[in-house]
């Protein structure tokens, strides 16, 4: 082993229990912070603090501060919590996420390393466990299906489940502002029982799966106007760069024409447009105006119009400019960076050829070639304008010069997968129906 490789090392680790000073440390430290500054909130309705051995925690992954919503909560019940291996190579968490026993993932492939740390904590050294079985934060304000694995591995682990599911913390960061000002008012997590080991030895595969989709499940631009919260801006506008998600235009169908200021989004092609109020509840600014009855049912109506153009069109395709970012290999990310830039190509996705990415790496002729059958979905980890997926076990990472390009290339694979029949379809729940996205 390289002494420079840190992805070897990362995996050469033995996860343990967390040092019980440290993680109290950490604990106080982050309740004093965070407490009053999200307004936490809890109802314990099941305790999993009464059990006798190790449990594992499902949580929805609304924001990258969710370990607050079950740390907080149930201390002093110690976790090790999942997370994304991208951000072990982050020069600001790398040094701490190891401290704090964290188990890297890597996510939508196929992490053996991640599964057998998990089972082995757990059924070993009886360790609590902590992961979010949707696999990435949410992007449009509301949950994803879980990957697929989940229950399989729930159905092995074969010990109490608990679920944690937290409203309010997307909307503290949505994510086009993900890095920016946060936005404060008060978060609400309701924490029960989901699944005995009797349960999960009598249930099927798809029956946990789709449990842990029911149990998680929160929209929180609903929450948010069913409750009347209102947000304090912190000096920003609450729309401005909501046209990295919301790029296609409900009334004349135009994209990448979306413009935002202040608490305004409009349509530079037809005027379409909409004011949005500090609780985020959404008005047209006239009857001429067509807009869905929230931000998740606008980015639900695009995906509804990308799904329907490949459907009505046997060769479909999509391709758009973008560079290349990796993670090295031999030093950390510097604050700010989420990789290193190493070429520059175009990504194509194709309903008969798949996804490929043709273009530069180190200055030498690179290409990538996937099924969309194997090609679930990217990740969109940061904010808005980038995404990555894991290729061969390594982090590739895609941006844009154009705001609203990843979350289209984001949707556009989804369905693709999805259509082709690959494993990881939508919510059984969600109507791919674009009526619903203006009720």
């Amino acid at each position: 082993m390289s002494k420079k490789d840190l992805h070897e090392k990362l995996y050469a680790r033995k996860i343990h229990k967390p040092n019980g000073f440290l993680y109290s440390v950490i604990y106080f430290l982050g309740k004093l912070i965070y407490k009053r500054k999200y307004g936490l909130r809890w109802n314990i309705i099941d305790d999993p603090r009464k059990e006798k051995g190790p449990v594992v925690i499902i949580a929805n992954h609304a924001s990258r501060n969710d370990y607050l919503f079950t740390a907080i909560p149930l201390y002093p019940l110690k976790f090790n919590f999942l997370a994304a291996y991208n951000e072990f190579f982050r020069i600001n968490l790398a040094a701490l996420f190891r401290i704090m026993q964290l188990i890297p993932k890597r996510q939508f492939y196929s992490d053996s390393y991640a599964a057998f740390e998990i089972i082995r904590l757990v059924k070993q050294l009886k360790c609590n466990v902590v992961f979010y079985p949707e696999g990435l934060s949410s992007i449009g304000g509301a949950n994803q299906p879980c990957a697929p694995g989940t229950g399989k591995l729930l159905k092995f682990l074969n010990c109490p489940i608990y679920s944690v599911t937290t409203s309010g913390a997307y909307l503290i960061q949505p994510k086009y502002k993900f890095g920016h000002k946060e936005r404060y008012a008060h978060t609400e997590t309701v924490i029960k029982k989901v699944f005995d080991p009797s349960d999960l030895k009598k249930l099927s595969i798809e029956e946990i799966e789709d449990k842990v989709d029911e149990v998680l499940y929160n929209d929180d631009y609903e929450w948010a106007k069913n409750n009347k919260v209102v947000y304090k801006k912190n000096g920003e506008g609450i729309a401005e760069e909501l046209e990295t998600l919301l790029y296609k235009c409900p009334k004349c169908g135009k994209e990448f024409e979306m413009e935002t200021k202040d608490n305004i989004i409009r349509c530079k092609h037809c005027g379409n447009e909409a004011y949005i109020n500090d609780d985020y509840t959404i008005h047209p600014k006239d009857e001429t105006c067509k807009i869905p009855t929230t931000q998740k049912k606008w980015f639900d109506y695009i995906r509804i119009k990308e799904r329907e153009a490949i459907l009505n069109d046997e060769n479909f395709e999509f391709s758009a400019e973008t560079t290349l970012g990796i993670i090295p290999k031999d030093h950390y990310l510097k604050l700010g960076e989420t990789a290193k830039t190493v070429g520059e190509g175009k990504l194509t996705l194709s309903r008969k050829n798949g996804f490929s990415y043709v273009g530069t790496m180190n200055n030498e002729p690179y290409e990538i070639h996937i099924s969309n059958h194997d090609l679930y979905t990217f990740v969109m980890c940061y904010d808005a304008t980038i995404i990555h997926f894991f290729y061969k076990g390594e982090l590739r990472q895609f941006t844009f010069k154009t705001n609203g390009m990843a979350a289209k290339i984001l949707l556009l694979q989804n369905e693709l997968h999805r259509i082709e029949g690959g494993e990881w379809q939508n919510i059984k729940s969600f109507k791919y129906d674009e009526n619903e996205c203006f009720k």
